[in-house]
Order: C-alpha cells, then sequence, then structure tokens
C-alpha cells in the first residue's frame, strides 16, 4: 500500500488520536510473501516521497523489510491549513515543534521507506497538539 500525499483522506479529524499502522503492515508483508500481492506493488513510490527519503530523510534504525539491504529512513508530512494540498514535508523535529505552534489543526503522516528498493508504508498517523 505505496504512500501518496494526494491519497490522504481529507476528512480525518485532527482530534481522532494516534493511529499505527503496524498490525496493516504486517499483513501487507505477509501478504507479499504467501505471493496474494506482487512484490513490486509494494515498491511503486511516488517520485517526491522517494527524493525526500534519499536526500534529506533521517535513517529509521531498521534494515528494509523486503530487500534486507536498504536502511530505512523516515518522511513525515504534514497537512493542515496554510500547507497547501500536498502538505508539507518535514525532516527535523525543529520543525515540527513549530508547525504544532501555529494555529489550526495539523496532522502528521510518518511513512518509512527504504531508497534502495522503493519500500514504503505509512506507519502513523497522529495530531500535532
Amino acid at each position: 500500500m505505496p504512500f501518496d500525499p494526494g491519497s490522504i483522506d481529507k476528512n480525518v479529524s485532527p482530534g481522532s488520536g494516534v493511529v499505527d499502522y503496524k498490525l496493516q503492515r504486517l499483513h501487507f508483508l505477509k501478504s507479499i510473501e504467501t505471493g496474494e500481492i506482487d512484490r513490486s506493488e509494494a515498491c511503486e513510490i511516488h517520485p517526491e516521497l522517494l527524493r525526500v527519503a534519499r536526500s534529506v530523510a533521517p535513517l529509521l534504525g531498521r534494515n528494509c523489510p523486503l530487500c534486507d539491504d536498504g536502511q530505512l529512513r523516515i518522511v513525515a508530512y504534514v497537512f493542515g491549513p496554510r500547507l497547501g494540498g500536498g502538505g508539507k514535508c518535514v525532516v527535523s523535529d525543529e520543525e515540527l515543534q513549530r508547525l504544532a505552534k501555529r494555529s489550526g489543526d495539523f496532522v502528521s503522516y510518518e511513512i518509512e521507506v527504504c531508497p534502495a528498493c522503493c519500500w514504503n508504508h505509512l506507519i502513523r498517523r497522529y495530531p500535532l497538539d
């Protein structure tokens, strides 16, 4: 289930709390392992997401679950007022904190990305408070 910034549900309430996608990730990986889902589907990636992962995204500290060679990186996008339809890519905690202090409801989406094989999966969504 590749992440695409344009696919964000605009009707998500910022106050809906943290949503963790670990179980969905495990199910997706199991489906790849059993052949229900082709591996190439898991490695479809939006070009901007890949560019950010390769150039500025911090390391996650884990190897890729598919290729086991690539170091996973974490890419975060924040959506909210005055950030445009594609949201804002956030690459540091300081930048995230600055956005959290602005007025309005903001939601952050964190995606793990392997720059080597292009694996990507949404891992967490949470409101900025």
